[in-house]
């Protein structure tokens, strides 16, 4: 999902500017080496120039695969039934699962689930049930430890151990948890996980009908959790509540006409295999299940928000709860990011990526004034033919122009849509979103363009289409992963590939014709990475280093921005903490592996081969993703 506010986009052009008046006299200290720090914590440099050999492939410090592991020849049952048993847990823990990861359960032995949301039952006792079963997968998991597996297997034990052992970290101050956060609460996302449902057939409109029923009882749960967030100290900043009671009121606006009610009658007219009078008695259902239940959900979220609103005792970042930058550094930053490195580290890298990336700014501005001034003066038209375009058109463009460094793959089959002007205004800060179709329906992808935002089409739908979020799941897919992998969350490895992807498609951009085209690919791409790191840095600012306004607009000021949004950024990064770090460090993550690749290979490195690395490797940890690349190093040598 690609979020960028238009404060942010607005400022671009500004920051380009200034960033070259105030950096023209530095050019020499900001070198095009890179400096990182890789996953097993050694300090490393690259220059990133893939036209030199390094020779006859002596070993490197950089790379501790040696290719002497020994792997099973065929699969182990036991741990291919515990696969299967995680799997089925997983996705029948709620119907809206279920729907999203599989449309036809019995090609997997599942039985689809009685139509339930799930239990938000978030007591004591509950919550320390949740945990308790968390640590027996993780138990059973750890049988296998020892066990010669397939090397398939091997990196599925790998990847699920990495993140069995992060999620029992949100155990460690359930406090912490925000179940209505403005970006990833419930409030937030019922009007996506409903208007996307699918509908293969009626029990899954009847399906549909129920769960809308069970909202207000399923709000409740959580509802409750706030109040005992509140009493131990735990309740949101007012500036966050602030926003969630006016997401309320967003969605409660006009009862009788909310959008869920228009955007499921016109679904439902479009189903064959309903008659005409079970259209008009699943409508009549849907919008009685809708005023009776999900519209006083909301109405019941926004009079607890209401009520408690004044009683959280921090208005800034996790670290000023007690715990709460070990929570930060221990459970957040790597959820988001899929990155091993610790916080401090990241700092570290955010600081020298923004001299490396003003430096080449002012590097361009320097050899190529022309370039530059033109780049300044048309910055909100350069790619206006492509927002002229229809959604389709860009994503077809896309596919026919920018996949030359990627393995091949056959006709990815999708459908773009427009946001109903009403979720345009609920989702106001996503450009577009990708929903990936069911594991066992390659065919139905879908990507939803909010109409609200008309520019940036190219690096927006190079993001959610081709070669971003839905390129990478298709090519995943096709390599027939095992089911448990293709359900692996690993945010940042999926948001550092579209970012990665999306900046990769400039250079097959042509600017209108431009005779700019190159330094403007390069300025655009620049822009882009300055405004996600803004993000990222101050996330890590505000949330681990205990930033105040005041720090924020003083990093805001010295970074050639204007200061009047700092609270709102603020109120972005405390009502979401390390939401962005998806972005920016796991695009970090693998623009790194990326350069020790080259580094290490010289002119034999070749960017398809990696790219099918990556691809085939499909979401986990960074850490887990470096073996692979490690081992594709070596081989290539």
């Amino acid at each position: 999902m690609r979020k960028m506010t238009d404060v942010l986009k607005k400022n671009g052009k500004k920051i380009a500017a200034i960033l070259v008046c105030c950096l023209m006299l530095s050019v020499t200290s900001c070198g095009s080496d890179i400096e990182y720090i890789d996953e097993t914590g050694n300090s490393s440099s690259t220059s990133g120039d893939n036209g030199s050999d390094n020779g006859s492939g002596s070993s490197s410090s950089n790379i501790t695969y040696t290719g002497d592991v020994e792997y099973a020849d065929s699969e182990n049952e036991e741990f291919q039934k515990f696969l299967k048993d995680y799997f089925v847990d997983a996705v029948t823990e709620s119907t809206i699962d279920y729907n999203y990861t599989i449309k036809d359960g019995s090609k997997y032995g599942i039985e689809p689930p009685v139509a339930t949301l799930g239990d938000p039952s978030m007591d004591k006792a509950s919550i320390d049930s949740q945990k308790k079963e968390i640590q027996d997968q993780y138990d059973k998991l750890m049988t296998f430890k020892d066990v010669k597996l397939t090397e398939d297997e091997t990196f599925t034990f790998e990847c699920l151990k990495n993140n069995i052992e992060l999620s029992l970290k949100l155990f460690d101050n359930i406090y912490f948890y925000e179940p209505f956060s403005p970006m990833r609460g419930l409030q937030a996302n019922i009007p996506t996980n409903f208007t996307d449902y699918r509908f293969d057939d009626k029990s899954d409109v009847e399906d549909y009908v129920t769960l809308l029923g069970q909202m207000r009882d399923y709000f409740k749960g959580y509802i409750d959790f706030e109040y005992e967030k509140s009493k131990a100290g735990y309740f949101m900043a007012d500036s966050v509540a602030d926003k969630v009671i006016e997401q309320c009121d967003e969605f409660t606006a006009d009862k009788e006409n909310n959008f869920m009610i228009e955007v499921f009658d016109d679904r439902i007219e479009e189903l064959d295999f309903l008659s005409k009078e079970e259209k008009e008695d699943f409508k009549k259902r849907d919008k009685e299940a809708i005023l009776k239940s999900v519209i006083p959900a909301f109405e019941d979220l926004k009079k607890c928000i209401t009520e408690l609103k004044g009683t959280g005792k921090n208005s800034l970042g996790l670290c000023n709860y007690d715990g709460g930058k070990e929570y930060y550094s221990d459970y957040v930053f790597p959820s988001f990011s899929d990155s091993s490195k610790t916080p401090d580290e990241e700092i570290a890298v955010m600081e020298k990526r923004k001299q490396n990336l003003t430096g080449e700014m002012t590097l361009i501005y320097s050899s190529n004034q022309e370039a530059y001034q033109a780049f300044i003066e048309n910055n909100d038209t350069l790619l206006e033919k492509y927002d002229k375009m229809d959604a389709s058109e860009v994503i077809d463009y896309l596919i026919g122009h920018c996949l030359d460094d990627y393995p091949e793959l056959d006709e990815i089959k999708y459908t773009a849509n427009y946001m109903d002007k009403h979720m345009e205004k609920i989702m106001e800060n996503v450009l577009a979103y990708y929903m990936s179709p069911a594991i066992d329906d390659p065919e139905h992808n879908l990507i939803y363009v909010n109409g609200a935002h008309p520019s940036g089409m190219w690096t927006t739908l190079a993001h959610e289409g081709c070669p971003g979020h839905m390129f990478q799941n298709a090519y995943f897919m096709s390599t027939n992963p095992n089911p448990v992998r293709a359900i692996m969350g690993n945010i940042g490895y999926k948001e550092g590939w579209a970012v990665y992807s999306s900046y990769g498609s400039l250079e097959q951009c042509d600017f209108g014709g431009s005779e700019y085209a190159k330094e403007f690919a390069k300025l655009t791409k620049i822009n882009e990475d300055l405004g996600y790191l803004l993000y990222g840095r101050i996330d890590l600012g505000v949330n681990y280093e205990g930033w105040t306004v005041d720090d924020v607009k003083d990093f805001l000021s010295s970074s050639g921005y204007g200061t009047d949004f700092a609270e709102d950024i603020i109120t972005t990064v405390i009502g979401d903490p390390g939401a962005y770090l998806s972005y920016t460090t796991g695009y970090y993550e693998l623009e790194e592996l990326r350069l020790l690749a080259e580094d290490e290979l010289g002119s034999k490195f070749d960017a398809k081969e990696f790219h099918k690395v990556v691809l085939t490797a499909g979401p986990c940890s960074f850490k887990n993703l470096r073996t692979k690349v490690e081992k594709y190093i070596y081989e290539n040598r």
